[in-house]
Parts: C-alpha cells; sequence; structure tokens
C-alpha cells in the first residue's frame, strides 16, 4: 500500500486525491507517510543493496501458480486498482470490503471448458495479501486457479492462471517417463473454451 501512495505522491497528487484513489482516509494515508519518513536512512552499502531488489508491483494483472511440493501449490497475483475498481461497480459494492479468494480447478486430463474439473475448491485469503499456499492438494494431478471476488454467494473470476503438475509422491514404474510429455501444440488452448471474463465488455456497455 505504501508503495502505491508514494507512486501517486510522485505525480503530485495531493494527500485527499491519493485517498481517494485508494480508497483510505486522509488520516491513514498522512499516517503511512509519516511512518516512512520516520524510518532510519540506510547506511550507503546497504542502499545500494536495495537498488537491486525487485519491484513489489508491475502495474500489469496477473496471477502465477508454481507447485512447491507433491501437495503444494504456491499461487501470486497482482491486480491493479482500475481493474478491481471495475469489477467491484460490476458486482455493485465497495471493492474495499469484498471477500478475495482463489478457485483451485483439478483439470487433469481434461480440456477444460468451466464446468469439467474433477473437483472445485475455494480458498479465501486476507484483503492485503499477495500470495498464498494451498496445502494438501493431490500428488501428480494438473491444476488451473482463478483469482476473483466473492460477494453476495456468487464467484466473480478476474483472472486465470496457466495450468501447473504437482510432482508425483511416488516412484516411477517401470517404463514410464521420468517427466510428463510435454504439451500437444495442436491441443486447443485452456482459454479457447472459457468466456466468463467479459467484465470489460459489460461494464462498456451499460
Amino acid at each position: 500500500m505504501l508503495e502505491k501512495i508514494l507512486e501517486l505522491r510522485s505525480r503530485s497528487m495531493s494527500i485527499a486525491q491519493i485517498a481517494k484513489e485508494i480508497g483510505l482516509t486522509i488520516g491513514q494515508v498522512k499516517y503511512r507517510l509519516q511512518k516512512d519518513r520516520a524510518k532510519p536512512e540506510a547506511p550507503p552499502s546497504a542502499r545500494t543493496e536495495l537498488e537491486w531488489q525487485l519491484p513489489a508491483f508491475y502495474g500489469r494483472d496477473l496471477v502465477k501458480v508454481m507447485a512447491q511440493g507433491p501437495t503444494v501449490l504456491f499461487i501470486y497475483w497482482e491486480i491493479t486498482w482500475p481493474r478491481m475498481r471495475m469489477v467491484a461497480s460490476y458486482l455493485q459494492a465497495d471493492y474495499r470490503h469484498i471477500q478475495k479468494g482463489l478457485r483451485l480447478y483439478d483439470v487433469t486430463e481434461r480440456l477444460f471448458d468451466g464446468k469439467n474439473a474433477h473437483s472445485v475448491r475455494d480458498v479465501f485469503v486476507h484483503e492485503e495479501a499477495y500470495s498464498w499456499y494451498v496445502n494438501d492438494v493431490e500428488p501428480g494431478r494438473t491444476y488451473m486457479v482463478d483469482f476473483g471476488l466473492y460477494e453476495h454467494n456468487r464467484f466473480c473470476p478476474i483472472l486465470r492462471s496457466e495450468t501447473v503438475v504437482t510432482p508425483r509422491h511416488s516412484k516411477a514404474s517401470w517404463g514410464e517417463p521420468l517427466v510428463e510429455p510435454a504439451h500437444d501444440p495442436a491441443t486447443p488452448s485452456w482459454f479457447e473454451n472459457f468466456s466468463s471474463y467479459s467484465l470489460y465488455t459489460k461494464t462498456s456497455n451499460k
């Protein structure tokens, strides 16, 4: 949040404008700025090291999923404020108080059309979270993840990840390949059968 405030501050925006942009009160914005100014200056060597750190945000919408082991997935995402506000407007809700979450699909050996997953699992995440570990997934399975919002017992997907395969939890049988075969490029893309992400069109036609 502080990075977003500093970014807007660098555009010569007033504190009131920043507060309205990111959905905080003026007092909350001032508090974060004062807290940042109160930090002790880093020594020159540490400051040089910090310059090589990766940025916390890239300003684009994405959700990525990685297998951390046979039964654990690591998921991280970035949702820009304009897109979040657009989805909240579509849901007619305050985006600051909408429950964020992940919907996990087991799409092993399936040409996924949004409805034919072996199983579907919902995971709620904290409001300020930008990454999450999902435990107790099945080894040797193919998973896909949606990031979205939950409002009035309905899930509104915003972004969809690519698929990931969890490692097997047992030794390969005799003659069985140790590495999963590459995806056939002739097979239709997962996204060709998915049409749930048309919020831009819906909101622009209102």
